[in-house]
């Protein structure tokens, strides 16, 4: 006896979902794995912030405990921007490279 086509229909509809959830659940338990072992790696800790070519470092000053604060001029217009940097660690630890 055939199967009927809602019936099909909805089979069909609860495989993809099933695939759907699978694929979403392995990508989700990937990220925290490699989030995991990228933590544990540790490494040298970067303190250099490279300042892009067109700006000028006018201040550099450390803001409340982990804070550095930069204002730049930009070359080509003369507008002053003001960036503000979360610093792992004190901030007097990092160098401002142009």
């Amino acid at each position: 006896m055939p199967e009927p086509a809602n019936l099909r229909f909805l089979r069909r509809m609860v495989t993809l979902l099933m695939v759907t959830m699978i694929v979403g659940i392995a990508v989700i338990a990937g990220a925290l794995v490699l989030g995991i072992v990228g933590e544990r790696a540790g490494g040298t800790a970067m303190t250099e912030i490279r300042v892009g070519p067109g700006y000028t470092v006018r201040s550099v000053d450390h803001g409340a405990g982990d804070r550095l604060v930069l204002v730049l001029e930009e070359a080509a217009t003369g507008e002053t921007v003001v960036r503000i940097y979360r610093t792992e660690g004190a901030a007097e630890a990092y160098r401002v490279v142009e």
